[in-house]
């Protein structure tokens, strides 16, 4: 039986750009778009990386904590929170309810889509089709005073906070992370909303020096 190979649903916003694409995880991926050199300089500018391709994993409910640390999941302190366990973020979104997104190497959201949820646990999933992106470089905080509703720098995006806010009128989740010894902000949207925040976001990348950069400029040693 043929797999079906999924779409970015950043795919049509990023057809002009004429991108280097691969599958990783059934989907198909930007990994370059330009030179390496390019697009280095790029992300130390203010570069955006679509990661829509990385698993994720939805779950909510009264009994959530529960159900997830017989998982062997690593709970975030409290509402509005995230850690980093292994390869996989771990998003406390609410007090009951949890975002996992597994990053490149990552296999815990795959294991708990095909764990057994016992009707006991009250449980729902929640299916996440989001459009997910790595911004990064030095002109980042200019870019969120153009699209933000409200002030991102850094005080409002601690360590391990999560940040739910409205970016360019669309309904965003936000959080900063070491990444590679740099500082970068994830951010996360109704993938149906994807294109239009990229081509927002995009053009005030552009207009500050720096645009698109594929995947392998993040990971190139593990692609």
């Amino acid at each position: 039986m043929s797999t079906v190979t999924r779409q970015t649903p950043l795919a049509y916003a990023q057809q002009r750009l004429a991108p280097k694409m691969t599958v990783l995880n059934g989907m198909e991926v930007a990994i370059e778009y330009t030179s390496a050199e390019l697009e280095h300089k790029r992300k130390a500018t203010l570069g955006i990386c679509d990661v829509s391709c990385f698993p994720r994993f939805g779950v909510k409910g009264l009994n959530v904590v529960q159900w997830l640390k017989e998982k062997k999941v690593e709970i975030p302190p409290q509402a509005n929170s995230w850690v980093k366990q292994g390869d996989t973020l771990v998003l406390r979104l609410g007090l009951n309810e949890f975002l996992l997104e597994d990053q490149l190497d990552g296999q815990a959201c795959a294991a708990l889509c095909d764990a057994t949820q016992p009707k006991a646990y009250g449980l729902y999933k929640v299916q996440r089709n989001d459009t997910a992106l790595i911004l990064s470089g030095s002109h980042v905080q200019e870019l969120f005073s153009e699209v933000c509703a409200i002030d991102l720098r850094d005080a409002a995006l601690l360590p391990n906070t999560v940040v739910m806010t409205q970016m360019a009128g669309i309904s965003v989740t936000l959080l900063r992370q070491e990444f590679n010894g740099e500082n970068v902000y994830r951010l996360w949207c109704d993938g149906t909303y994807g294109p239009y925040i990229w081509d927002t976001l995009l053009e005030i990348a552009e207009e500050l020096g720096g645009g698109a950069v594929g995947l392998s400029c993040h990971y190139k040693e593990m692609l």
